[in-house]
């Protein structure tokens, strides 16, 4: 059981096989490539390994063209990667220069035609498919047929796909190892799991680990465990902008953590799959759905030259390829979308939901372009989540008979929007582009009903625990009283204990607990939105009753999202799956006369489905 890589054996029994993952962490530039593969040689790697793309083979024409048409997570991606990528002419001079360091050169495919590019200019002896890509048996069988071994993240997968993916690699004819993966960067050492590397030996491949974590500890543990490989990114400086350089080793950290492999110390965790939710953010973003390479009319059965595959994953598995094929189009599927469970299971929500025996003032999340379709729902409100490029659009007009709330924007450009920065240059950009939102609230306040009210995050995350929150607090009070808000009614939400900043471990210093959260209202005469999921994570985290916080809070809430939770990182969980006790906490809000939304993790998706679920479920807890 193990591979061979060029005169290399990697296995049970053989030196890791230690792989330093320079990924896009150049920024571009050609120059602080040569340097990374230096970092990598006299940091003793085994291998160093670069990352290749063509983004119109990765990723849907409309991302590309407008990735404000999208989440955030791609306004901020899509122009990195058009950023960073080097030219094909580049690689080969790399691939030399490794060589003649004596290091083992890699490049990471991430569609057919980056391999094939790889193919016609490269040497390569292994090929990496990184975590976005396990499920994507299209890409998988067109490396296969170079008949070169491949290394295999299983991040972002669930279980019962990482069985079908390791049955299906076996069926390729080529050698192949796993790689156990928590996909976020930087990623919480409770939700990294090693023991899970036992489930994964039941394959009878090499298992090897794949780390985002701070630190070498959890990486040297899993050789410990047993891993047989080892793949660690390796940056030159951790303040350089890009999505991996924060949970980047630096050159003596990766060489520290070579001569150290034998240590081990924390982190061994379970041995059960759980995707995070920072994987399942990475995973919408990074991984693919079945789309349509044709428009597909009502009625029309499904064949396989009809479709492919492009990111983000927010519609059916790539594994569900087979399945699809053959069905009879419940609608018209126009050319490039992506198809969804509903299109499999032909039945969706939409057709029985009814909001007539929902006692609560309730509506859904919404973004200026979709809010119109959730109308003949009957909501009472909309809930507006905008995004910096969001202020530079035009607003929706009319007469609508629903509130209207509008939840601040929480990035700014590439950078996590902070009320409460201690930097004053920071906090008078964060200031100016709140009171633009403001403006905004105001201005929506002329076409829907009553006073606008407006959400906002406290702020004060560091990477690293405060020593003064009372101090962040008091500048998130400023920050308020900085703002203009007459004729909008202005709501800080309560903050979950490990904030999701692009994914990965923060800490939230403010803004948790009841008494800090109810002595704040009362000095400040603000009123407030009380997330359940966020309250129970802090709870979890600080051991606290949720039920007697929400009885210390209730006088004071005006607007509530609902949502379940789990953990002290399981936040936004559709309603019944996490552990929240509904009929227990809402009890403090009988007779609640103000608004609500489900707060559901990619509730939107699929016509808002996800939304409409848990207003069925929520149900019968409203009195």
């Amino acid at each position: 059981m193990h591979l061979n890589i060029g005169d290399r054996k990697v296995g049970i029994g053989y030196p890791t096989f230690i792989i330093a993952e320079v990924g896009l962490n150049h920024n571009g530039s050609v120059k602080r490539a040569y340097e990374l593969i230096d970092a990598a040689v006299l940091a003793g790697a085994d291998a160093v390994k670069f990352q290749k793309r063509s983004l119109a083979d990765v990723y849907q024409k409309k991302i590309l063209d407008n990735p404000n048409s999208a989440e955030q997570k791609y306004q901020y991606l899509i122009p990195l990667l058009k950023e960073f990528e080097l030219a094909d002419d580049e690689y080969p001079k790399l691939e030399k220069y490794a060589d003649e360091k004596g290091i083992i050169f890699m490049v990471n495919p991430w569609d057919r035609v980056s391999c094939d590019v790889i193919e016609s200019l490269l040497h390569v002896l292994v090929y990496k498919v990184g975590s976005p890509d396990f499920t994507n048996n299209e890409l998988l069988e067109y490396i296969a047929k170079t008949k070169k071994p491949m290394i295999v993240s299983t991040g972002m997968a669930q279980q019962h796909e990482i069985d079908a993916g390791v049955a299906f690699i076996k069926t390729l004819g080529v050698p192949f190892a796993i790689l156990h993966c928590n996909s976020t960067y930087p990623a919480p050492l409770d939700e990294i799991n090693l023991k899970y590397m036992d489930t994964l030996n039941k394959y009878g491949v090499p298992v090897g680990y794949s780390g985002h974590e701070r630190g070498i500890a959890v990486s040297i543990g899993a050789v410990a465990r047993g891993a047989v490989i080892i793949e660690r990114h390796i940056t030159v400086d951790r303040d350089l902008e890009g999505p991996d350089h924060k949970a980047s080793l630096l050159p003596e950290e990766f060489k520290d953590m070579v001569t150290g492999i034998r240590e081990v110390e924390r982190a061994v965790g379970q041995s059960h799959k759980k995707l995070s939710r920072g994987e399942i953010m990475n995973r919408e973003l990074l991984a693919k759905s079945i789309v349509t390479k044709v428009f597909i009319a009502e009625g029309t059965v499904i064949t396989r030259d009809m479709l492919t595959t492009r990111s983000p994953a927010k519609g059916l598995s790539p594994q569900k390829m087979d399945e699809i094929v053959g069905t009879v189009a419940v609608r018209d599927i126009l050319l490039g979308d992506a198809l969804t469970e509903d299109d499999l299971t032909s039945s969706t929500i939409a057709a029985t939901f009814t909001s007539a025996d929902i006692l609560w003032n309730w509506g859904p999340v919404v973004r200026w372009k979709d809010f119109a379709s959730y109308l003949p729902y009957e909501p009472d409100l909309f809930e507006f989540h905008l995004s910096d490029k969001d202020l530079d659009e035009e607003v929706p007009r009319g007469k609508f008979s629903q509130q209207v709330i509008v939840h601040a924007p929480e990035y700014m450009k590439r950078v996590y929007l902070n009320p409460a920065s201690e930097d004053k240059d920071e906090r008078k950009a964060t200031i100016a582009i709140l009171q633009k939102s403001v403006d905004i609230a105001r201005s929506l306040g002329e076409s829907f009903q009553g006073t606008p009210k407006f959400i906002i995050h406290p702020g004060g995350i560091t990477l690293t625990k405060h020593n003064k929150p009372k101090h962040l607090l008091e500048l998130f009070a400023d920050t308020l009283s900085s703002l203009k808000t007459d004729g909008v009614e202005m709501l800080p939400e309560n903050l979950p204990p490990r904030p999701w900043v692009f994914g990965g471990e923060w800490v939230t210093n403010v803004f948790m607990l009841g008494e800090e959260i109810r002595d704040f209202l009362q000095e400040t005469g603000y009123n407030m939105c009380f997330d359940t999921s966020h309250a129970a994570l802090s709870c979890n985290a600080y051991n606290k009753d949720l039920l007697e916080m929400i009885r210390l809070l209730a006088p004071y809430v005006r607007h509530l999202h609902v949502a379940d939770g789990s953990g002290t990182g399981e936040e936004g969980l559709q309603i019944g799956s996490g552990t929240i006790d509904f009929d227990k906490i809402l009890q403090p809000f009988a007779g609640y006369e103000h608004t609500m939304v489900p707060e559901i993790w990619q509730g939107h998706l699929h016509g808002g489905k996800g939304f409409l679920q848990a207003m069925n479920h929520l149900k019968q807890y409203m009195k």
